[in-house]
């Protein structure tokens, strides 16, 4: 699940339809955060909610039900546009974020499964697990205008300059993937194919460094990860494999100069080796599904995998600010509204 955080400082309004959903807020402007939760697969109960950090009476459910659909997947925010990737529904809404939230539109696809997206100006991608294909997308007329053809089930991306990095865990049978691929946005082609552990899936980018976070699995479907950095101006890979286990989450969480990956438990740091340092966990919490971080506060979807779920809020140093009552497996955050 990737992480973002959505700040408002204003009151909202969602238009959805014929209904106008209105959300008071103090007038002192407090921010505004988003979380997008999954839902059950086939359910149709996934759920976009707000919350004030610091304000624990503030949990509000915006979308939620069929108003929203089948699996959210991920949250991209662009400017003062937010962009909720719905997988098993096929589709990504549109919503602008100013002194209100207003419904732009919708971009429907046939049963591509989207993933994630990530944007460059009016044109977006958009990793699409079922045509094994990012699809290139013209943003203000809500169409598809180009496809990349990917070997594989493409995951996350990330956009740098006129590069666009996508992680391949799986192959077009399912069976374990381990490259993430470097397109040129201009020519559409390949430009480099990096070898990682097996299962690539969420990154983080610093620097000249591509941090790779992977999940595989063994017999009897045991867990096992590792963490890959792809230095980008020499072209080398640098591995760790962290051996079975089941604690060690997807997310990869930058808070301030500290790189961190989500454990069952909170966020353990990455050592320089890409090996994880389990002895100094933050967060203390349980039944941990995603994380996020923004300059003050790091945020903690937990679950059971029945709704309703809870996410904590905590300081960088894991000291307890608040908890939000949400739906179920909150699995990803959205921060900054230019």
């Amino acid at each position: 699940m990737k992480q973002s955080i959505l700040i408002l400082l204003s009151s909202m309004f969602l238009w959805t339809g014929c209904v106008i959903y209105e959300e008071e807020h103090d007038t002192t402007g407090e921010a505004t955060t988003f979380v997008l939760c999954e839902g059950n697969f086939g359910s149709s109960n996934a759920a976009l909610w707000s919350f004030s950090p610091d304000d624990a009476t503030t949990a509000t459910q915006i979308l939620g039900g069929t108003s929203l659909g089948d699996v959210g997947q991920s949250l991209t925010v662009y400017g003062n546009q937010l962009y909720v990737i719905v997988n098993n529904s096929h589709k990504i809404e549109i919503f602008t974020v100013d002194d209100e939230i207003s419904h732009e539109g919708t971009i429907s696809f046939n049963s591509a499964s989207p993933r994630y997206l990530v944007i460059d100006g009016t044109t977006g991608y958009v990793s699409c697990w079922n045509l094994s294909a990012i699809l290139i997308l013209d943003l203000p007329n809500l169409a598809v205008i180009d496809t990349i053809s990917v070997s594989g089930m493409p995951e996350f991306m990330i956009l740098d300059g006129t590069s666009l990095y996508a992680s391949i865990p799986s192959n077009s049978d399912w069976s374990s993937a381990s490259s993430v691929v470097e397109f040129s946005t201009s020519s559409k082609e390949i430009i480099q194919i990096y070898e990682t552990v097996s299962g690539p899936s969420d990154m983080e980018l610093i620097g000249s460094h591509l941090f790779v976070a992977s999940t595989y699995y063994g017999a009897n479907w045991s867990t096992y990860t590792g963490l890959s950095k792809i230095d980008l101006s020499a072209g080398t890979v640098t591995t760790n494999t962290d051996g079975p286990n089941s604690i060690v989450k997807g997310d990869l969480v930058r808070a301030g100069e500290t790189l961190y990956r989500a454990t069952s438990t909170g966020l353990a740091p990455v050592n320089v080796d890409l090996s994880l340092d389990l002895d100094n966990i933050v967060g203390e919490q349980t039944n941990v599904y995603s994380a996020a971080a923004d300059g003050e506060y790091l945020y903690f979807g937990t679950t059971d995998y029945v709704a309703p779920d809870t996410v904590y809020v905590t300081t960088h140093s894991g000291e307890a600010v608040n908890q939000f009552i949400v739906g179920a497996m909150p699995g990803d955050f959205a921060i900054g509204v230019e």
